[in-house]
């Protein structure tokens, strides 16, 4: 990243521009991130996205209106320890809402329901606690649930200095980085899409899964 995308990163996450609506209902997303799910879920035309961390529920409906565009038999499941979700978003035919820390070995068994429910492959995205403890859970946890085909996210890897919130403590871009040293052939990082814009809240967190 060269300097001057790293000074509109920077600008960009401490402004806060990134918190804005979808669709009425609150969204935490870059812009340029969602355009590229869009871009990704066209392709993968998945029967399944998995969502942990919902807060008001913008993304889940993004991704439920993409859903109903390019798969309307699929559906988005999303996870979150709090029940923040907008009514809005709760009534939404393509969303199911499940009320669970996303770690927990309970999650992965309504995925795989889910998946035999919804079959294709699963666009799958972590955005909810950012400790690197619990993202690494996260990613244990659907190891054992997503195969081959299957595309990961993993956000706000860009906090404790990559290269916003430098004081955090280590976090999503620490997990991924001790994730690929347990199972390094599991996923394949989508060097293209992150860059596509020149910043991404999710710094080595566009995964492809390949075994």
């Amino acid at each position: 990243m060269n300097e001057t995308t790293e000074a509109y990163h920077r600008w960009y996450y401490d402004s806060g521009a990134w918190l804005t609506t979808y669709l009425g209902v609150h969204i935490e997303k870059f812009v340029t991130d969602l355009w590229n799910y869009q871009q990704i879920i066209a392709r993968l035309r998945p029967g399944l996205v998995v969502e942990f961390g919902t807060k008001a529920g913008g993304s889940a409906l993004y991704f439920a209106e993409l859903m109903r565009a390019v798969n309307p038999d699929g559906l988005v499941f999303t996870v979150d320890i709090e029940d923040e979700v907008d009514d809005v978003v709760k009534q939404h035919p393509l969303i199911r809402f499940y009320r669970s820390d996303s770690a927990l070995p309970a999650v992965a068994k309504e995925i795989k329901k889910l998946r035999a429910l919804h079959p294709g492959p699963v666009f799958a995205i972590l955005d909810s606690d950012h400790s690197k403890a619990h993202v690494l859970a996260e990613m244990e946890l659907l190891r054992g649930v997503l195969v081959a085909g299957d595309y990961l996210v993993v956000e706000d890897s860009n906090i404790n200095g990559h290269p916003v919130m430098s004081s955090w403590g280590p976090g999503p871009w620490e997990a991924v980085t001790e994730y690929f040293q347990r199972y390094p052939d599991d996923y394949r990082l989508d060097s293209e899409m992150e860059a596509r814009f020149g910043f991404t809240c999710a710094p080595r967190g566009y995964l492809e899964r390949t075994a």
